[in-house]
């Protein structure tokens, strides 16, 4: 079987932040998440939650889970023997007021959802909101690997004694990702045409076309449709 890399391209608009990230596995935060439940959130979209739902039964191995409405969140956020996660958008006052949507875990002990800060997210995923995911819940085609890629980051925390404040731990994860990167020519990169080829939401014109594209990247790629990415994804190919 051909090894296939997945990529959507558009998320490079929110590569600052596009690091998935975790706390230090010797911190208190982290403590007290390996010693809570872990609730998902549900958002109320009947495919993403269960895409989400599919995917936790599938990989999530670390701390007992259940599923809980929005409504039920709002009543046990606080609760500092839960941890969630669930879909939140955070605001960074550094650059006015900009707005940053993630697929995140975050501990309880919250009054609300709009409390969390960007420091305190265990671990997150980010949503395209800005390219094509308009909707938080658009992420659901590919929200296993969201939902994998946070474990994963967790785990290489750990693996790699990584230790200090969220950016050290970032920039940190950030150079472990990077000697990986060689792998991805030997690999054949699937780019979303309908967000990179295509038309997003109406704007015009098209981003790249596929002459284009190949003159910026120079290893096998292939245009496919989201309804391709899905595919490649829940086949784990």
């Amino acid at each position: 079987m051909k090894r296939i890399l997945v990529i959507l391209l558009s998320m490079l608009n929110i590569a600052a932040f596009a690091q998935l990230s975790a706390v230090d596995y010797n911190s208190k935060d982290f403590a007290q998440f390996k010693a809570s439940k872990t609730f998902v959130v549900q958002s109320g979209d009947p495919v993403f939650d269960g895409e989400v739902e599919k995917a936790m039964k599938e990989s999530w191995k670390i701390t007992s889970f259940d599923f809980i409405s929005g409504k039920e969140f709002e009543k046990k956020v606080s609760d500092p023997s839960a941890s969630f996660i669930v879909l939140i958008v955070i605001g960074d006052q550094q650059t006015y007021g900009q707005n940053y949507h993630y697929l995140a875990l975050v501990n309880g002990g919250k009054k609300k959802i709009t409390s969390y800060s960007y420091e305190e997210m265990l671990a997150y995923a980010p949503i395209n909101h800005w390219g094509g995911e308009w909707e938080m819940t658009d992420c659901g085609f590919r929200v296993r690997n969201m939902i994998e890629s946070m474990i994963q980051a967790m785990d290489l925390v750990q693996k790699n004694d990584i230790h200090g404040n969220t950016k050290k731990i970032v920039d940190k994860l950030q150079l472990v990702y990077n000697e990986h990167a060689k792998d991805i020519k030997k690999r054949t990169l699937l780019v979303c045409e309908d967000e990179i080829g295509g038309e997003i939401k109406g704007h015009k014109p098209k981003l790249l076309t596929k002459a284009e594209f190949a003159g910026l990247y120079p290893f096998k790629f292939e245009f496919v449709s989201k309804a391709r990415l899905t595919e490649v994804i829940n086949s784990r190919s």
